[in-house]
This record gives structure tokens, C-alpha cells and sequence, in this order.
């Protein structure tokens, strides 16, 4: 859960997102998956081992562009790299949530994997959903 506290919605997001990747650069896997609160739209809630397996084995597997320029696959710290992960935002149509893209930061570097976010709000807070990831 993310309180409001008056920062425009695409910064708030952006904080918590790589704040979030933060955490797992630091192996920090249990206490990042604690602040995601609902399930994807579709399909199981990510935990830290299902998001490896489909960034490791479904993504980025063995024999892919990617893997072979990096055969021992990193989660970065976006806060030590440089550029940004290409912030995204979409307000969703007759409410007041939020989806939010934001790529994967591998291996110090933006990967072409875009997690997508969704931010449901519930007055003072916006709850949070690990919604996607995907190849762009």
C-alpha cells in the first residue's frame, strides 16, 4: 500500500517501483513481494520465485539474445544506473486507478522487460498490484 502524500501519481509510482527494485537488487526478495498487495488480473500472485522463473527461464531463457550476452542473469539497483526505466503511466478509464509500465533493470541496464503495475485507489492510499510482465 502506498500513501497519498500530495506527489503527483507518476513520481509516487516511480518512487515506489524502483524502490521496490531496490529491494530485490539487494536480495531483499520476501520484504519487496510483502508491499505488492492483490494478485495479477489474471492468473496467480507473483512470488519472489515465480517472478525469477518468468524472467529467468520464460523471458530470458537459454538461448536468447539476452542470455547470451549475460549468461548469469542480475536484478539491478535502477537508483545505480544510469537513465531512467521508462516511466509510463495511464490513468484507467471512469476511475481513479492507475496502470504503470516501468522495465525490469538487468545486468545495469534496462532490459526489454516491462513490468506493468496497476494502483488502485482507496481514498488515502492506492493498493498495489504486480499486474504483468512482459517483452515490449
Amino acid at each position: 500500500m502506498i500513501y497519498k502524500n500530495g506527489k503527483k501519481p507518476v513520481v509516487l509510482f516511480e518512487e515506489f517501483v524502483i524502490e521496490w527494485f531496490e529491494l530485490i537488487s539487494k536480495g531483499q526478495w520476501d520484504m519487496a513481494f510483502s508491499k505488492i498487495d492483490l494478485a495479477p488480473s489474471f492468473g496467480e500472485a507473483f512470488t519472489p520465485e515465480t517472478f525469477r522463473n518468468e524472467v529467468e527461464n520464460d523471458h530470458f531463457c537459454e538461448g536468447t539474445i539476452f542470455r547470451q550476452a549475460h549468461p548469469d542473469i542480475t536484478y539491478s539497483n535502477p537508483k545505480l544506473m544510469p537513465g531512467s526505466g521508462q516511466p509510463e503511466i495511464y490513468e484507467i478509464e471512469s476511475s481513479f486507478n492507475y496502470s504503470f509500465l516501468y522495465d525490469v533493470p538487468l545486468n545495469n541496464e534496462f532490459s526489454d522487460l516491462t513490468s506493468g503495475w496497476e494502483f488502485i485507489d482507496v481514498g488515502d492510499s492506492y493498493l498495489v498490484r504486480l499486474d504483468f510482465l512482459h517483452l515490449m
